[in-house]
C-alpha cells in the first residue's frame, strides 16, 4: 500500500478545512474529534467546490446550494436547501435540485504518521 503525503498534521485543524491535491482530485482535509478525515472537494449536486462552505459539528455545508455532508463518512445529511446562503421554501427545493437525488461525497482513507497526513493509495 502506497502513501501520498498531503499535509503537515499541525495544519489540519478542528472546525476548519484545508485543501490538498491527490491523483488529479481536489480533497478537503479536516480534523473531527481529533481524527483527520478527507473527502472530495466537489459537491455532487453540480460539482462545485465545497472548501468555502461552513464547517460545524463535523459537517460541511455547500456554500452554493446548502447541501450538508459528514466530513468523515461523506454521508449526505441535507440536500439542496438554499441558494448562495438564502433559504429556499420547501416547495422549491426540488426545482433547484434539478432532478438530482441526494448523494454522498467521495471519501478518502488517510492516516497520520510522524507529523504528517498521508493518503492511503490502494494497489
Amino acid at each position: 500500500m502506497d502513501r501520498l503525503r498531503l499535509a503537515d498534521s499541525t495544519t489540519v485543524r478542528e472546525g476548519e478545512v484545508q485543501t490538498a491535491q491527490a491523483n488529479g482530485a481536489s480533497l478537503i482535509l479536516s480534523r473531527v474529534r481529533g481524527k483527520v478525515c478527507a473527502v472530495e472537494n466537489k459537491c455532487p449536486h453540480f460539482g462545485l467546490p465545497l472548501a468555502r462552505g461552513k464547517v460545524a459539528g463535523g459537517t460541511i455545508r455547500c456554500p452554493w446550494h446548502g447541501s450538508r455532508f459528514d466530513l468523515c463518512s461523506g454521508e449526505n445529511l441535507d440536500w439542496v436547501n438554499s441558494v448562495a446562503g438564502l433559504p429556499l421554501p420547501l416547495w422549491s427545493r426540488s426545482l433547484v435540485a434539478m432532478g438530482k437525488k441526494p448523494a454522498p461525497l467521495r471519501r478518502f482513507e488517510v492516516v497520520e504518521k510522524n507529523g504528517a497526513v498521508f493518503l492511503l493509495a490502494r494497489d
